[in-house]
């Protein structure tokens, strides 16, 4: 169905005048001329038509388009994220109400009012509860297809090159059987256009092409969904970003990728077997200082290839001293090759350093009020004898580099 509609298209738009009474002859009609019926090539494409073909793949409107489609991918990720963020924290206020609630009932007794209130919290959040996970369902099934969009576009676009890369191949035989063939025979034109395209087996740039999407539709289609989105970074950002607004509170790490599209997993919750596994990894430290400058992460920049994160002016500050831009990961232990490209700027990293911040500050507020006394974090305040000497190391690195350890900060 097109957007814009038939009628939609002529409103506007001046109506024809009827006819003036003071014509005596009517218009004839202009008969709709048939176009003739689509003939395939009988020789190959010229230098100038291929050059044409191979200009569509880059065409400015089909980079407009992916744009369009990637701006759509993180549009549908922040909804998800934010009306998950919603539903969390309204939950985790209704169970902080009820043990006050609980508390002020043992002392003073139940007051209507706060009765009243307690009723009008839960209403809320059970109206959140049925309405959160279906719009996170219909946000889900909406990135599946824009990512399905964007890679029948970049099928597309392959299958423009292939087409032309094929268009030469095509040309190439056409010269080569004619200069072996010599005299072939024919009698008159119309035979010799007959042998040629026979001899030559041109199937002409449309049928290429249509062969090529065709081919490229029946592979994606034959894909799992674990092989078409559980691989994709695009998913992966939404699902990761996603996750992490539903276990916010608890901290649930997200299952492998190979547990995605199982029966239990779409609601972001998983039982059974895995559980004492997930209680095992939750317990993993997750620092939030760069392994680099030492300093708690601003902008957490992870590798998509070690998953190892850092401050961002950091690692591109590095990146960009070595021969190349490329370098081994400085994570100590690690030995994979990384470069700038490899590299996103990791939204749920962030996100659970401020939560992180925020855990930090309440504590502190409550180690005052309590005897007077700020309390030391030992995870955003590390004194132990193995982060400083992962601070000596990050520093003495950059110093060997020629790098100042401090501009990162400024940067």
């Amino acid at each position: 169905m097109p957007l814009i509609s038939g009628t939609q298209r002529n409103r506007g738009r001046p109506r024809p005048s009827s006819p003036s009474s003071s014509s005596s002859h009517a218009q004839p009609k202009r008969r709709a001329t048939r176009l003739p019926d689509y003939e395939p090539p009988s020789y190959p494409l010229d230098n100038v038509s291929r050059r044409e073909l191979a200009e569509l793949s880059n065409n400015v409107d089909t980079r407009k388009y992916e744009e369009q489609l990637k701006q759509s991918i993180t549009l549908l990720t922040n909804n998800v994220r934010d009306i998950n963020d919603r539903y969390v924290k309204k939950r985790h206020e209704l169970e902080k109400f009820r043990k006050r609630q609980r508390a002020q009932s043992e002392d003073d007794g139940e007051n209507p009012e706060t009765r009243q209130r307690g009723r009008a919290e839960e209403e809320a959040v059970m109206r959140l509860r049925e309405a959160v996970p279906a719009l996170t369902a219909e946000c889900e099934s909406a990135v599946r297809n824009v990512i399905d969009l964007r890679v029948e576009l970049e099928d597309g676009r392959k299958a423009i090159q292939d087409t032309v890369r094929k268009a030469e191949l095509e040309r190439a035989n056409a010269v080569e059987e004619d200069q072996e063939g010599g005299d072939n025979g024919a009698t008159d034109e119309d035979d010799d256009l007959i042998m040629r395209n026979t001899q030559h087996g041109i199937l002409g740039p449309l049928r290429i092409l249509k062969n090529e999407r065709e081919k490229a539709a029946a592979d994606y289609a034959t894909r799992s969904l674990e092989e078409r989105y559980a691989v994709d970074n695009d998913y992966i950002g939404f699902k990761r970003l996603w996750w992490d607004a539903v276990h916010s509170v608890d901290g649930k790490p997200l299952p492998d990728a190979s547990r995605w599209f199982t029966r239990n997993s779409a609601g972001g919750d998983d039982s059974g077997d895995d559980e004492e596994e997930d209680l095992v990894i939750a317990e993993e430290h997750i620092s939030i200082y760069c392994p680099l400058s030492m300093v708690v992460m601003e902008e957490p920049y992870t590798s998509s290839v070690c998953k190892h994160t850092f401050n961002k002016p950091a690692i591109v500050q590095f990146l960009r001293s070595q021969p190349g831009h490329v370098a081994q990961c400085p994570q100590t232990g690690c030995s994979k090759e990384i470069s700038v490209k490899d590299f996103y700027d990791d939204q749920v990293m962030l996100r659970k350093i401020k939560r992180a911040q925020a855990e930090k500050e309440r504590q502190g507020e409550e180690g005052e009020d309590e005897d007077g006394v700020d309390i030391e974090d030992s995870t955003l305040q590390p004194r132990s004898i193995k982060a400083e000497r992962a601070r000596e190391r990050g520093n003495q690195l950059l110093a060997n580099l020629k790098l100042d350890p401090e501009e990162d900060d400024a940067i």
